[in-house]
């Protein structure tokens, strides 16, 4: 297979499954991708030159590596501008840089939805963070949301474009409420695991909640202690076939079962 800077790791791991370990060899920031449950939601937005920015790498390390286990380098694959050219319109920008929020151990997805609703038909929202918000981007491109994203130095920018006319409605509704939680509860006593990821910054209660997952036994359930219901995240665990229960114990506790469906 022939790969250059534009290659999605997607496409790397499904040629060669061998590319996960060589990936990982790179940078430590790159052994999430052993994670099947991580690995599918970013792999397909990554690509090699964005892969390596994420590691701190140089594209010519990254793609040497992937020439030791036989993949051929176009001769054109290190281009000198790296720029991505956005498609998105960028004339009418609304920009939200919601570091800060995170900074203070919050949750901005909120505020973001709002500034959404509230987009006119020729404008485009641009989000400033730190990290690409996948989850995000996954929502919104649900509901009829073009998306691009563009990174600058340390800063990444996703920009959101409606492009069709799909209902918005929080995502807080694929989390079943505190209702139906202590049932749920007391048939798991004996068979659940635990995380408390109310110190984490983010996005690592996401990937800690994601990895916790990916080893826990079918007849088993999560209990998560979390700031808040992870709006970023329930999109994603129900995409793989999770139920999400709830429970408020405090304004800081949120306390949530999941389970396999």
């Amino acid at each position: 297979m022939k790969v250059s800077q534009k290659t999605k790791i997607s496409a790397l791991i499904k040629e060669n499954k061998d590319v996960i370990d060589t990936i990982a060899s790179i940078n430590s920031h790159f052994k999430k991708l052993k994670n099947p449950l991580l690995r599918r939601a970013l792999a397909p937005r990554v690509t090699i030159a964005d892969a390596a920015k994420i590691g701190g790498v140089t594209i010519e390390v990254f793609l040497n590596k992937l020439k030791e286990i036989g993949f051929q380098v176009e001769n054109s694959a290190v281009e000198t501008d790296l720029t991505k050219e956005i498609s998105i319109n960028k004339t009418n920008l609304v920009s939200f840089d919601v570091r800060a929020i995170i900074a203070e151990g919050k949750d901005p997805f909120k505020e973001i939805m709002q500034k959404i609703k509230l987009l006119e038909k020729n404008q485009t929202l641009e989000i400033i963070n730190s990290f690409e918000p996948i989850p995000l981007i996954n929502v919104l491109k649900s509901k009829g949301f073009s998306t691009e994203v563009k990174r600058k130095d340390d800063l990444v920018h996703t920009y959101f474009q409606k492009v069709e006319e799909v209902a918005l409605h929080t995502v807080e509704s694929t989390c079943t409420t505190e209702n139906n939680f202590d049932d749920i509860y007391k048939t798991y006593i004996g068979k659940m695991d635990y995380v408390d990821v109310r110190h984490l910054e983010m996005p690592e209660p996401m990937t800690t909640i994601l990895e916790k997952l990916e080893t826990l036994p079918n007849d088993f359930c999560l209990v998560v202690d979390h700031k808040k219901v992870p709006q970023f995240l329930l999109p994603e665990l129900k995409e793989r076939n999770f139920d999400i229960f709830y429970n408020k114990i405090d304004e800081n506790n949120i306390q949530l079962l999941i389970r396999k469906a």
